[in-house]
């Protein structure tokens, strides 16, 4: 396999910043340095490192299911020492990594784990994997946030919602397929509107049901096949 997608399969990076790591001379191959980011490597018998460090690919997958509550960070580590989703997760296996973006203020639905295939398909927009969030406004939405299902520009972005539902009162339902900075919040913003909250209710077939905040589960084998299904678009 190339090497890019060895070290996003083994949870170190996605394959862009593996190209990254990779530029930056710090992957080894059997001693060497590399700086091609679509060499083959055989992973039972190249021995590959990143700062001297042998990396390999997991023996197990592990898949678990989070609800994020507000105040923590999505990321593996945070330089100034605030809590992460990762703390949140009591398992000793090496290579996890949250799927997706929800900023700090967000909550909700996010999958973690150390299927570094999966998580490259979950979070490139060309897979369209669809994302549902509940959102609660400041007021009661009206018409003109269905506009956002034709798109729309903001600053030089252009965001688009795949389907909106209206819910009661100030809640309204935006899914999508892509999942760029803050999107909601930015499409939302341009028409006048402040969030109040903001919960990622479901990811393809995953929904976050009745979940607990803070708490998570393992996902069941036959969630898991039906999420790469869609993956793969069958």
């Amino acid at each position: 396999m190339r090497i890019v997608r060895f070290l996003a399969r083994a949870g170190i990076a996605s394959r862009r910043k593996a190209f990254n790591l990779i530029k930056q001379g710090l992957i080894k191959v059997n001693g060497e340095l590399i700086s091609e980011p679509w060499i083959l490597v055989n992973p039972e018998c190249d021995r590959i490192t990143l700062r001297d460090k042998e990396i390999n690919l997991p023996e197990k997958f592990t898949y678990f299911l989070l609800n994020k509550p507000r105040g923590v960070i999505t990321t593996c580590s945070d330089e100034h020492g605030r809590k992460t989703v990762l703390n949140l997760i009591d398992s000793s296996l090496p290579g996890f990594v949250p799927i997706g973006r929800l900023d700090e203020d967000s909550e909700g639905l996010l999958i973690i784990t150390n299927d570094g295939e999966l998580v490259f398909k979950l979070t490139h927009p060309s897979f369209e994997i669809e994302k549902e969030y509940k959102v609660i406004l400041e007021r009661k939405p009206g018409k003109e946030i269905k506009s956002l299902i034709n798109g729309i520009k903001v600053g030089k972005e252009y965001f688009r919602a795949s389907l909106i539902c209206f819910g009661t009162g100030k809640t309204v339902y935006i899914t999508l397929k892509e999942g760029k900075n803050k999107e909601i919040r930015r499409m939302l913003g341009s028409l006048g509107y402040t969030i109040e909250r903001l919960i990622r209710i479901r990811i393809g077939n995953l929904k976050l049901g009745n979940l607990e905040s803070g708490k998570y589960r393992r996902l069941k084998s036959n969630e898991v096949i039906e999420l790469k299904k869609l993956c793969n678009g069958t």
